[in-house]
């Protein structure tokens, strides 16, 4: 599921946007952003509210994530717990001759 929120006279430019995908109990929230012009107005909030509710609506009972630092202290205050330090990796494959 995916939740755009627009605001504005650009309504065709997200404000907001988020997107879940659910497995089983578990929910992974991915791509939270607020565009910067529209942060500080709660668009966030109502955007987390509308993904939380449809996961525990489809049956999810534990929310997953992985946060940038910012996101991190982010979501910290939110009450989401550090569970593990996330690592990051990049592959670019090789074309075979």
């Amino acid at each position: 599921m995916a939740v755009i929120i627009r605001r504005g006279v650009r309504m065709w430019e997200p404000a907001a946007r988020g997107r879940i995908g659910l497995t089983g109990a578990a929910c992974v929230f991915d791509q939270i952003v607020t565009e910067e012009a529209h942060q500080r107005l709660g668009l966030g909030t109502v955007m987390r509210g509308a993904l939380t509710g449809a996961a525990v609506e489809n049956g999810a009972a534990t929310g997953i994530l992985g946060a940038t630092v910012q996101g991190r202290a982010l979501y910290e205050t939110l009450d989401w717990k550090v569970l593990a330090p996330l690592t990051g990796f990049v592959h670019k494959p090789v074309a075979r001759t």
